[in-house]
């Protein structure tokens, strides 16, 4: 009965389910009207090609295209009327535009010091490639002075950012996309009342779908009676919007400006391993110090101001930031964090990562639950190791979705012939988000190798480059992984994976770009 729910309450269902209601519908008011008048049948026809037209000339993923013109040549007429509404929702303009009009405010303090710039130059020119994309077209600043601590579990992590909350006395600013009832959200929530009665401004945001099955659908009015500021961003709500598949997966919890968290670890008992679902529960996070945190802060007010329509005084958090800058560089490494959204047109975490394969000349090493891919950045990958960098993937052993184990391994002979090394974490379920690129650069965040993190969610992520303590703990990680993992072989899969799991894995890959 528990997986029975499970399969009611997860997100594919959901979207296939107000799929199937919104087809349905538009399949009976289509149907009648041309039953009434047959006229309106051809109008609908040219419709449909017209919308067909627009898909293939429009600036979108060629996968999703693909996606989209499937959908309306199957179901003719139909699949055009239902990328029409989605595509003119009057609440998703709403969301971007109240989303460019808040980055067009806080991206003043997005911008990258000179000091570090000529720091950087000093070392490597190549690396001002990417700082002058984030710091020109995104908004997010490159940063020295910061220092940073990797976990290589969600346990580790949870220790120290109980620490990290027990000594805020300004501010707490927490963003989590899954929030469950538990010891670990329970010992978090005690620390943020006791904080909230002492003064401490404590803001709370997490995302709708936790309504679903995990919260009251009204606990962050819960919540503001214990003095905690609480949001949710979009809630779930029947009604047709293409705002209800963009999610914020983003982990950031940012205290007094001067500590912030990312990665992959959410606030529930599974990521800390107290509660069994999967085996055992592979996850990784990192703490940063310094500069680096106003990048986050940043990036914790663009998402809190989602639905404000009036101004605030939030600039003056990065303001302060600003002001606390060094006037020289005087710490080893730098720091990038970056946000993505669907709204800016940048897809800034597929940036970051093709920047990171393409550069690489000795290994790539990529941790992730789920390898979903287009084929830029697949035929990436596969060049990588033609060309003779090792590739490594680390991937899940049991897996949280069937779907995602069926798309995932539809394209494994690809990556096998051409040479891409997979391993399978034996002991569970890996969560970690973590490419790391011949010990020189690495990003640790809430970005999924997969459609969903690279053109639909809200995420966020730590660029590191030459920090060598931090590079050698996540390189310490990767092998200690590879260790407990299984290699899959071509000959392997060829033999163990029977056929009809291939059809059903190459069919979620068609309909992967809208779940």
């Amino acid at each position: 009965m528990t997986k029975l729910w499970r399969l009611i309450y997860s997100r594919t269902f959901i979207v296939l389910l107000l799929l199937g209601v919104t087809v349905g519908a538009v399949l009976w008011t289509v149907t009648s009207a041309t039953a009434l008048a047959p006229a309106l049948l051809s109008v609908l026809q040219l419709f449909s090609i017209l919308v067909a037209i627009s898909v293939i000339n429009r600036p979108m993923n060629a996968s999703f295209k693909l996606t989209w013109l499937i959908f309306i040549i199957g179901i003719p007429i139909f699949g055009a009327l239902f990328y029409f509404i989605l595509q003119s929702n009057i609440e998703t303009k709403r969301y971007r535009k109240t989303f460019k009009r808040q980055s067009l405010l806080l991206r003043q303090y997005g911008h990258t010091s000179h000091k570090v710039l000529n720091a950087l130059a000093e070392q490597d020119k190549d690396q001002l490639k990417l700082a002058h994309y984030m710091n020109q077209y995104v908004g997010y600043a490159l940063h020295a002075n910061t220092d940073a601590t990797y976990f290589s579990s969600g346990e580790a992590k949870f220790e120290a950012l109980l620490r990290e909350l027990r000594k805020a006395e300004k501010y707490i600013f927490m963003e989590y996309f899954i929030v469950d009832f538990g010891y670990m959200w329970d010992s978090i929530l005690e620390i943020l009342k006791e904080k909230a009665v002492q003064g401490v401004e404590v803001r709370f945001l997490y995302d709708g779908t936790n309504s679903l099955t995990l919260l009251p659908y009204t606990y962050y009015k819960t919540l503001r009676k214990y003095g905690i500021k609480a949001k949710v961003f979009s809630q779930i709500i029947p009604a047709l919007s293409t705002v209800q598949n963009n999610r914020d997966h983003r982990k950031i919890a940012v205290i007094d400006g001067k500590v912030a968290f990312t990665g992959g670890v959410n606030i529930a008992d599974e990521y800390i391993n107290r509660k069994e679902r999967f085996g055992h529960w592979k996850d990784a996070a990192i703490m940063v110090k310094g500069e680096a945190v106003a990048n986050f802060t940043l990036m914790f007010l663009q998402m809190w101001n989602f639905n404000e329509k009036t101004q605030n005084n939030d600039l003056t958090y990065l303001k302060d930031h600003h002001d606390q800058e060094k006037a020289i560089v005087d710490s080893e490494g730098f720091f990038l964090p970056y946000g993505e959204s669907p709204f800016d047109g940048d897809e800034v975490a597929k940036r970051v990562c093709l920047d990171m394969i393409q550069s690489a000349t000795k290994y790539i090493y990529i941790m992730t639950p789920y390898l979903v891919l287009d084929d830029e950045m697949m035929d990436n990958l596969t060049y990588a190791a033609k060309r003779g960098v090792t590739v490594r993937l680390l991937l899940p052993h049991i897996y949280d979705k069937q779907s995602a184990y069926l798309a995932a391994r539809t394209d494994f002979p690809t990556y096998l012939e051409a040479g891409v090394e997979i391993y399978e974490y034996t002991p569970g379920f890996v969560h970690s988000k973590v490419v790391l690129v011949d010990d020189k650069k690495a990003t640790v965040g809430t970005v999924n190798m997969d459609f969903r993190s690279f053109y639909l969610n809200f995420e966020c992520g730590l660029y590191i480059y030459k920090h060598r303590q931090v590079l050698a703990d996540i390189h310490k990680d990767f092998e200690e992984s590879f260790a407990k993992s299984e290699r899959i072989t071509l000959i392997d899969f060829a033999r163990t994976y029977p056929w009809y799991k291939r059809f059903a894995g190459a069919f979620m890959k068609i309909i992967a770009p809208l779940l």
